[in-house]
């Protein structure tokens, strides 16, 4: 790569942007990572379960391949800006990009210091986030629970070695994570009663028959078709008054009602990019957005199997194209 090549930004470092930006780099483009945390990794990097599908890395953890792609990346020399969040894009007169940045101060809320890239083209590797927080704001005492670490959002709490679990954990949700959650934390010796709004689980089956086969047989209990009317501080437990009456005294509650996708951010707005009824950016088949030269990889395009290894793929489709384009002028 040379200082005369072009300039890719890459907004997102998570797994897919970090993929990406190792494959613009090896076509000898000059990807620029743009990450707002301290750390590279995204949601990736805050779990601590065993990553058992992602070929060539066994017994590691997703906040371990993060770590590995991190270090693969430092190896290249891959640019990286660490504390930055875009401000606003926009196209040109001349179809370039312009992207305004900020850098995060000493505060995350004070910023220190503003910079301006101009692209052929940008990548969009923004994420999803845990859905939860809404319902922290929805019920007295939910968010104060959750400082306390009582009431969790996501998944990531009941993988951590040093978790106090105490007898029994509430879940709320019904689809993989929370029947996932469910039976590991069975496993470690902990009652746990799912709460999901449907009658039928939307986990694969292979997850429920993996809870309903559990040896422990009556630590898990699952109420369907129930939702939560009240949340109750009874320090130390906190308790979960349901619509149809029913009270759960748990030690923990965790929310486990999937992912949103990080396509909302304001600098987007300019753009009008495509997106499904969730809020997912449409791409096509190279990972290009409705808007011609903005690609998008990762989770916030709503992958069939969201996964580091689907998260990776993406990022390789997207920089090959980019290549086609910008390189080999094809």
């Amino acid at each position: 790569m040379t200082s005369q090549a072009p300039i890719v930004p890459v907004i997102g470092g998570g797994p897919a942007g970090m993929s990406c930006a190792l494959w613009l780099h090896n076509y000898e483009l000059r990807p620029i990572i743009i990450e707002r945390d301290a750390v590279l990794g995204g949601m990736a990097r805050s779990s601590p379960y065993p990553n058992e599908w992602l070929l060539g890395r066994p017994d590691e953890t997703a906040r371990e391949n993060t770590r590995a792609f991190e270090r693969h990346l430092h190896q290249v020399s891959s640019e990286i800006w660490l504390g930055a969040r875009p401000r606003q894009l926009r196209r040109e007169r001349d179809g370039r990009f312009r992207l305004d940045l900020m850098f995060c101060g000493a505060s995350p809320s004070s910023f220190s210091a503003a910079q301006s890239l101009s692209a052929a083209t940008i990548v969009i590797a923004t994420g999803t986030r845990f859905h939860g927080e809404q319902w922290l704001d929805h019920f007295d005492n939910a968010r104060r629970m959750a400082e306390r670490g009582r009431v969790h959002v996501g998944a990531a709490w009941a993988g951590e070695p040093d978790a106090d679990f105490g007898s029994h954990v509430a879940v709320l949700g019904g689809g993989d994570n929370a029947f996932d959650v469910a039976r590991m934390l069975v496993e470690k010796g902990v009652r746990v009663t799912i709460v999901m709004r449907t009658q039928a689980p939307r986990a694969q089956p292979l997850l429920v028959e993996r809870l309903r086969k559990h040896p422990s047989s009556g630590m898990a209990r699952i109420l369907r078709q129930r939702t939560v009317r009240a949340v109750e501080d009874c320090d130390p437990k906190v308790c979960l008054q349901l619509d149809d009456g029913d009270r759960i005294e748990a030690d923990h509650v965790i929310l486990l009602f999937g992912y949103r996708p990080n396509s909302e951010e304001p600098w987007m707005a300019d753009l009008g990019l495509e997106q499904d009824r969730r809020g997912f950016i449409v791409v096509n088949g190279n990972m290009e957005t409705s808007s011609p030269g903005v690609f998008a990889v990762g989770d916030v395009v709503n992958p069939n199997h969201p996964c580091i290894a689907t998260a990776i793929a993406s990022g390789a489709m997207a920089a090959r194209e980019i290549a086609k384009r910008l390189v080999w002028r094809i």
